[in-house]
């Protein structure tokens, strides 16, 4: 009960609603005791940790690319926006690249280093 208790707290940081939903007779007392068991606020935080790295990159780089793509957004915005999963994916270039750049960057352009950046966080997620 422990292992779903630690998947439901990293996810709602509320103890007493974790401790009830992995089925503790005694929620608020279980999930205060709990919380503060190392071992399993170590499996907590592993937990967390993993899920931001999933879950949570995954929602930044839809958020990034939704902005990079948006031509209604200000040049500086979509290139800011491109800088930043350009240098996430890894290319090397991205380092020499610019707001300014990014900004003068013809749509085509953007759209290849955003699929370039969407294959690589792909791959990365397979490899996981």
């Amino acid at each position: 009960m422990e292992a779903a208790f630690s998947a439901k707290y990293a996810v709602s940081g509320d103890a007493t609603y974790s401790a009830e939903k992995a089925g503790y007779r005694f929620p608020a007392v279980a999930g205060n005791r709990l919380a503060k068991n190392p071992d399993v606020a170590e499996d907590v935080r592993r937990r967390a940790r993993q899920r931001l790295q999933t879950e949570g990159a995954e929602v930044g780089v839809r958020v990034l690319i939704e902005l990079a793509e948006d031509v209604k957004q200000k040049g500086s915005t979509r290139g800011a926006a491109a800088k930043a999963l350009v240098q996430l994916s890894g290319i090397t270039t991205a380092q020499s690249l610019t707001e300014a750049d990014l900004a003068d960057m013809p749509p085509d352009k953007i759209r290849e280093l955003l699929g370039q950046a969407q294959r690589q966080l792909e791959e990365r997620k397979v490899g996981s």
